[in-house]
Formats: C-alpha cells, sequence, structure tokens
C-alpha cells in the first residue's frame, strides 16, 4: 500500500482591510464595487457575475491581483504601497473613518502609516516609535518620562511625503489644502508646541470677544 502525500501546507491568511462598527449609527458603504472612477481607470478588472469589480490588476500578465474587493472587505496577498495607498482611497471613499487590519506585520505596518497621513484610524498593529516617525508623529515618552524633542528635519521630510500623497489620493483641490493646512500645524505643534498652545489661546480668546 502506498503511503498517503504529504498534506499540503494551509495558507496564511491574506492581508485584509475592513472598516469597524460603525459608531453613532454612522451610514457606511460596504457595496462591491463602490469605488472612486480613477482608480476604475488605473487597473486591469474582473467583475462578479453580477458585473461589479472584484479583483483589481495592473498588468495583464499577472495570475494574481493587487488587490480584491469583497465589499465588506478588501483583501491582498501583497503588501506593495501603492496598492495599500489605493485600497485606503476606497476605505475612505466608502466612508471607513476607522479600519480594522489584518495580516502580515509589514502590511499591518503599511496600513497604519499610511492611514495616519490620511487622517483614518487603522486598528490592528501596535506601532513603534519608528513607525510614529514615519508617519510624521511624536515618539513615545522614553524611558526618563521625558518626550523626545522632535527632528525637524524629519518632520519636513515627511510633510512632503505627505503633500505627495495627498495629491496622489484626493482630487478635490479645496480638500487636499484643507490637509495639507492641518499638516503643517500639526508640525508646528510639534516643533514649538508652546508656541502653538499660545497662539490657539489668544485666538480662542478673541473668539470670544465677538
Amino acid at each position: 500500500m502506498s503511503p498517503r502525500p504529504a498534506k499540503a501546507p494551509e495558507q496564511s491568511d491574506e492581508n485584509t482591510v475592513a472598516p469597524t462598527p460603525a459608531k453613532g449609527g454612522a451610514a457606511r458603504s460596504r457595496t462591491r464595487g463602490d469605488t472612486p472612477q480613477a482608480i476604475l481607470d488605473r487597473y486591469l478588472i474582473e467583475r462578479d457575475r453580477q458585473g461589479r469589480p472584484a479583483r483589481f490588476y495592473r498588468d495583464h500578465r499577472v495570475t494574481e491581483p493587487m488587490f480584491r474587493d469583497e465589499g465588506r472587505k478588501l483583501t491582498t496577498t501583497q503588501s506593495y504601497p501603492d496598492a495599500v495607498a489605493d485600497m485606503l482611497k476606497i476605505a475612505k471613499h466608502r466612508g471607513w473613518s476607522e479600519v480594522r487590519v489584518s495580516g502580515d506585520e509589514s502590511f499591518r505596518r503599511e496600513v497604519w502609516i499610511q492611514a495616519r497621513t490620511l487622517g483614518l484610524e487603522a486598528k490592528g498593529y501596535r506601532p513603534r516609535d519608528r513607525d510614529r516617525q514615519a508617519a510624521g508623529e511624536s515618539p513615545t515618552r522614553s524611558a526618563h518620562g521625558t518626550t523626545p524633542q522632535p527632528n525637524v528635519r524629519l518632520l519636513e521630510d515627511r510633510l512632503r511625503t505627505a503633500a505627495v500623497v495627498v495629491k496622489r489620493l484626493i482630487e478635490d483641490p479645496a480638500v487636499r489644502a484643507r490637509l495639507m493646512e492641518y499638516a503643517v500645524e500639526r508640525m508646528r505643534s510639534r516643533t514649538d508646541p508652546a508656541q502653538h498652545r499660545d497662539r490657539d489661546g489668544r485666538e480662542t480668546a478673541r473668539n470670544r470677544t465677538r
């Protein structure tokens, strides 16, 4: 009697981005194919039996799509930054202001960093100091209980990177401008928090006198 063939190892879970339970009854789209037209134009798409976009390819020669749209979640077997960017753009388009990410650590890290840049909350990854720095945020408190001074050059580099990402992901110029103004304010608050608080205090006082 011939021995049984060895059982093939199980595949690891796919990398996934999905919305967290809606807070306050906020309406969110979980409809497959609810995707910005700019993304539909950028990919080669295979549709499901109902004609909805389901698999997104960058090249006709590859067998594996960049990512899949399952309606209630977006999945991929890769962790390419451009694939993550487009998945998050779809998430933002659908109103997923807070997402849960699962899968490979490199994928979860990339989603967390890019989500922070876009103003989205990403659950499922515990960032390290270098991740926070990559997202343009201050490191956590040191062992001595003091917060390290921000690296101004690093923050400026992250601001330039954020400008490129925002320009790529956000089509509306007015929305891009607001996001960048917010990013600049955040950078100023990190380079000189006291001055930022004073300015806010004067602004608040001025508003109360109106």
